[in-house]
Formats: structure tokens, C-alpha cells, sequence
């Protein structure tokens, strides 16, 4: 109401300052300025308008507000308008043989009547003071009002929290304060505590159910301290037994790898006796040359297959020892993998990556071992053998392929162990005495990779071995 009654009142001014402004133009045009003056005059008529329309809207406003009381102001702006009209319209008439009659008669319109013009103005200037004064002290008794209404409800309220506080405090804090120690007890281990169970309702039912849970736990934690004792016990008797064990296993791995190091060793010399003899005896006249050279020749052959099973042996027991020598130095394996193919009875697929894949190896080993893969997957396996070799991490991936019966688990799991034979080999070829894949591990293992046996998709084994390209910490 007061924006209103301000926005009236600069209105009201404006208006009567615009009022005297057309007057002044007016006698302008009498002084001979009318070409100039007229088009100011014009802008003067178009705010006199403007601010007449701008008053009866605030006035209209002020109704809706405050309701009929402004009524009066409506009638005093009707007054006004029709002065300010009459006078715009003398403004606007054409210019007669006597233009000072036009200021004049609008000297009149201004100063006729009950009221003049001035006195309309004035008497609306001081009801929108009245109006803004009203309302100024209107807002001052809301204000001291809603001061005491404030005061009351804050005594009001600060009473209801006191009340509040003590009722929670001997309600709810407390007994949350006991029920937290309790609880903190069993987080410590001391479930022995028990919970107070006073207090509102739910936090009693809570300390109850608190209070049972405890008991629980403690009846809990005795059965497992008691189990515990006892799990101890047997796991440190199962412990001295396993160690035990342990001892009797390696004493024997040990005594065995001893055992087949002195015996590969003594057989060595006699069999090259053996050999010495035969060769020897080759060259006898007592009997007819062929017979002394089929004697002798199948015991050369013989004392052969004991060096090189003895020579296996002997490096067998080397690598699980970690003795191993090789003869290191750089090598093409595919050239390898070729040249053990062709030793092999059966036509051999090669899938290589490559033409050439050097590596350092023992060159001796190395194909001894890719032998042994394709004799095994020639002899046991099915109608085709596949070599494969390819490029892997850090150096290459030898896989020898066969579509035959295969192997079961407990017998992949098993085939590295010296002796051991599958029940395929063992039901079905009478020749091998298992040291073949165990050799090739020794040999695989000596160079620093690792060999796999695993199932062929469609039946079949694929045994496959992977080298580093360079040789690391190597026997030479």
C-alpha cells in the first residue's frame, strides 16, 4: 500500500508539473515559436495522458487492497482529468486570429470552480501522505504485536523443551548411555556385561533382546574356545606327523636321486667295457665273420640302449638335483624340430610360424627331447601326428598333437614320474620302460621352461613345451 500511494503521489506531481509545461509552450507559440514549440507540446499532451492513465490504475489497485475507502480518490482524479482534458483540447485546437484567448481560456479551465487545479493536486498529495501515514503505523502495531506473540511462544516453547529435555534425558539418554557401555563391553570381549533394562519401552525391549543376544554369544564363544583347544591339539599332533613325513619323503627323494646317480655312474664304465669287447670281437677270426658280427653287433646295440638309458638316467637325476649340463649356444629350432622328424618312422605334419626360430639351447637336448615327443604320439597315439611351433612370450611354444585314445587325468597327472606308463601303453605295446617323458622334462626343465600335457580337442593328447629365447642362468 505504501509502493501505491508512492507511486500516486510522484504521479500526481508529474501531472501537475506537465500541466504547467503545456501551459508555457502555449505561450511560447504566442511569442512566434510555434514550429519548434509544437512538437515539444505534443510530447507534453502524450505524458499528460500517460500519467492520467498511470494514476487510475494505482487508484484502482488501492481499491483492490484496501477496498471501498479510496472511492474519493477516484472522484478527485475525475475532477482533475476534466480539467487536464479541457485544457489539452484548448492545446490541440487549430490556432485562431487571437491565440492568446487559447492561454487564457485554459488559464480559466484551470482556475474555475469550487477547486482549482492547484488545490487538486494538493488535496491529492496530502491524502497520499495520510495513506502512507496509516499504513507506517498500521505495520507498527502488527509489528509490536507480533513482538509480544513472539515473546509469549518463545516462553512457551523454551518451557516445553525444558520439560522435553528432562523427560528425554530420563527416558531415552540414560538409558541409550547404559545400553552403549554395554555394548561396547561386548565389542571388547566381555560378554558378561548386561544391559540396563530401564527406560521407555522399545529401548527396554531392545536391552532385552540385547541382553539375550549376550548370552548367546557368551554360551557361543565357550564352546568355541573349547573347540578351539581341541582343533589345536590335533593340528599340532597332524603337524608333527606331516613333518614326519615330510623328513621320511625327502630323506627317500634324496636317497633315490643318490641311488640313481651311483648307479648310472658304475654302470658307465662297464658297459663301455662291453662295447670296447664287442667292437674287438668284430674283428675275430675263431668263428665265421658273420656270426661273430651278429653276436657282436647285437651286444653293441644292447650295450648302446643300457649307455644312453643310463646316460637318461644319470641326467635325469642331475636336473632334479639341479646339476645339469648343457651344451649351450644358439640354435635354429625349427632346424631341430626337422631334423627329429625325419628321424621318426611315420610321415610327421608340420605347422611351423616360421621358417627359422633361433634360441639357446642345447642343440643335443633340445632334439632329443622333440624325439621323444614325436616317438611317443607316433607309437601311442593315433593314424596322424601334427608338430607345431610358434611364437609365445618372450621365446617359442613346441606342441606335438595326436589324434589317439589319449590319456585320463590321473595319468596326465602321473606322466613325468620315471617308470610310469599309461594303460594304453602298458595294455598295448610291450617296448618303452616310461623314462621318455620324464627325460624330456629334465630337459625341458634344464633350459628353463615348462612342458604340459592336455587334452586334444576331438581325442588325443597335445603335449607342448615352451623355451626362452635367451638362455638365463644356464649350466654351460
Amino acid at each position: 500500500r505504501t509502493t501505491l500511494a508512492n507511486e500516486s503521489y510522484t504521479r500526481h506531481l508529474k501531472l501537475s508539473k506537465g500541466v504547467y509545461r503545456l501551459l508555457n509552450r502555449m505561450a511560447d507559440e504566442e511569442l512566434g515559436h510555434s514550429l519548434s514549440g509544437r512538437e515539444d507540446k505534443d510530447a507534453i499532451i502524450a505524458q499528460l495522458r500517460s500519467d492520467l492513465t498511470a494514476i487510475r490504475r494505482v487508484i484502482g489497485s488501492e481499491i483492490e487492497l484496501v477496498g471501498e475507502e479510496e472511492i474519493e480518490e477516484l472522484e478527485l482524479l475525475a475532477e482533475v482529468e476534466t480539467k487536464v482534458t479541457a485544457v489539452i483540447d484548448n492545446a490541440e485546437a487549430p490556432s485562431g486570429p487571437a491565440p492568446v484567448s487559447r492561454w487564457l481560456e485554459a488559464t480559466r479551465i484551470l482556475n474555475d470552480g469550487d477547486m482549482t487545479f492547484r488545490a487538486m493536486i494538493d488535496e491529492a498529495l496530502e491524502e497520499e501522505k495520510e495513506e502512507v501515514e496509516e499504513t507506517r503505523e498500521a505495520a507498527e502495531r502488527q509489528f509490536a504485536l507480533a513482538r509480544r506473540a513472539a515473546i509469549v511462544l518463545a516462553i512457551i516453547a523454551l518451557g516445553f523443551t525444558i520439560f522435553a529435555l528432562v523427560a528425554v534425558r530420563r527416558q531415552v539418554s540414560k538409558p541409550l548411555s547404559n545400553l552403549l557401555t554395554a555394548i561396547r563391553r561386548f565389542g571388547a570381549g566381555d560378554y558378561t556385561a548386561r544391559a540396563s533394562a530401564e527406560g521407555a519401552g522399545e529401548i527396554a525391549m531392545f536391552g532385552d533382546v540385547v541382553n539375550e543376544m549376550a548370552e548367546k554369544v557368551e554360551t557361543s564363544a565357550r564352546k568355541d574356545a573349547s573347540r578351539r583347544t581341541e582343533l589345536e591339539a590335533a593340528v599340532h599332533s597332524r603337524t608333527r606327523q606331516l613333518e614326519g613325513a615330510l623328513t621320511e619323503m625327502e630323506n627317500a627323494a634324496e636317497n633315490r636321486k643318490r641311488l640313481l646317480a651311483d648307479v648310472s655312474h658304475e654302470l658307465r664304465t662297464p658297459l663301455t667295457i662291453i662295447r670296447g669287447e664287442a667292437d674287438v670281437a668284430l674283428r675275430g677270426g675263431d668263428k665265421s665273420a658273420e656270426e661273430y658280427r651278429e653276436a657282436l653287433s647285437r651286444a653293441r646295440d644292447a650295450a648302446t640302449h643300457t649307455s644312453r638309458l643310463v646316460d637318461d638316467l644319470l641326467f635325469v637325476a642331475r636336473s632334479e638335483a639341479g646339476a645339469a649340463k648343457l651344451d649351450i649356444a644358439e640354435v635354429d629350432l625349427v632346424a631341430i624340430a626337422r631334423g627329429a622328424a625325419q628321424l621318426v618312422d611315420r610321415p610327421i605334419d608340420m605347422a611351423l610360424a616360421s621358417s627359422a626360430a633361433m634360441i639357446e639351447a642345447d642343440a643335443q637336448r633340445l632334439r632329443q627331447c622333440v624325439l621323444i615327443l614325436l616317438e611317443n604320439a607316433a607309437r601311442y597315439g593315433g593314424e596322424t601326428v601334427t608338430l607345431r611351433i610358434d611364437k609365445s612370450v618372450g621365446g617359442y611354444r613346441v606342441a606335438v598333437e595326436d589324434d589317439g585314445p589319449g590319456m585320463t587325468q590321473e595319468e596326465r597327472d602321473r606322466a613325468f614320474q620315471r617308470y610310469f606308463r599309461g594303460s594304453n601303453a602298458a595294455s598295448h605295446y610291450s617296448e618303452g620302460v616310461g623314462l621318455g617323458l620324464p627325460v624330456a622334462k629334465s630337459i625341458v626343465d634344464a633350459h628353463g621352461g615348462v612342458i604340459t600335457i592336455n587334452e586334444r580337442d576331438g581325442g588325443g593328447l597335445i603335449v607342448a613345451f615352451t623355451l626362452p629365447a635367451r638362455a638365463k642362468g644356464l649350466a654351460a
